[in-house]
């Protein structure tokens, strides 16, 4: 059975962890935020924020999956800032390929501007270069959720640093196949809408607030859809992190199983070995040649 339906099971234990660990994780991670309007480093804090929470969802699953264990924030904090930094930095270097790529295809007449309904055309080389980066950028990410996970699992006062590739590509098909569907979830169902609606009506309360004037919000919020449009991207996420927690498990199990092999091998003993040389230093034929003479 294909990870991403065996991790079905798996993403409801991790719900029941996620749901009280996820308002947590954004209060400390809100001061963060604030970070990234320095220059030059916005961009690695953005990540490792985001990288943060998604830590929240692998460690739910995998204490969902029998594998919990005593965080150390500490190391969250540092495994989260450097995978943060090295998604980051690939991140940019899919950008500049993509960019040359799309630029070169330009250079040389290949492929024509794309005329929209709204009545401008889009230019090839954006484009094409935008499609390759977030095609590009997004299997990497896929990639490197196992190896998230592992960091994840390894953030204890007295555990050791994973590899950062770690299970890099591991049970790929089924993480974006989880991803994919919860997307299409999410759109179809009309969940996106209704979170953009409720954001849009926050925000016309605040600046309502904030300038003093009063009226009624031009839309009304469905509260009952609303947190069904919120419980279910929840979900999605912790199936995401189930499924990358299954492929780690699977892969660290296996690793597991080679050393197994490994230290149970026969190991001759030094008495044995000067026993063995000596017997073949004996029937050796220079050896004979001379018992003979």
């Amino acid at each position: 059975m294909p990870l991403f339906l065996r991790a079905l099971p798996l993403s409801i234990g991790t719900l029941w962890h996620y749901v009280f660990l996820f308002p947590l994780v954004l209060a400390v991670s809100l001061p963060f935020l604030l970070l990234t309007i320095i220059p030059f480093a916005g961009l690695p804090v953005t990540w490792g924020v985001i990288t943060f929470i998604g830590f929240a969802g692998y460690r739910c699953a995998l204490a969902a999956h029998g594998h919990g264990n005593e965080p150390s924030f500490s190391k969250l904090v540092v495994s989260s800032l450097t995978m943060g930094v090295l998604v980051a930095l690939c991140s940019l270097f899919f950008l500049a390929v993509s960019v040359a790529i799309g630029t070169g295809l330009g250079l040389l007449g290949v492929g024509e501007n794309v005329s929209v309904s709204v009545g401008f055309d889009i230019p090839m080389v954006a484009g094409l270069s935008m499609v390759i980066y977030l095609v590009v950028n997004s299997l990497f990410y896929f990639a490197m959720s196992v190896p998230m996970t592992a960091a994840a699992h390894a953030a204890t006062p007295k555990g050791r640093d994973s590899d950062p590739f770690f299970g890099f590509g591991s049970g790929l098909f089924s993480l974006i196949t989880a991803w994919g569907l919860w997307m299409v979830g999410m759109v179809y169902f009309g969940f996106f809408e209704a979170i953009g609606e409720a954001i849009a009506y926050g925000t016309y309360l605040a600046m309502g607030n904030l300038v003093g004037f009063e009226g009624d919000p031009p839309l009304a919020l469905n509260l009952p859809f609303l947190a069904l449009s919120v419980l279910f991207m929840l979900w999605g996420t912790c199936w995401f992190s189930a499924t990358a927690v299954l492929a780690w498990d699977r892969r660290h199990a296996r690793i597991q199983s080679e050393k197994v092999v490994v230290e149970t091998a026969p190991r001759v003993s030094a008495d044995d070995l000067r026993a063995a040389l000596v017997d073949a230093y004996r029937d050796a034929p220079f050896v004979r040649g001379l018992a003979k003479g």
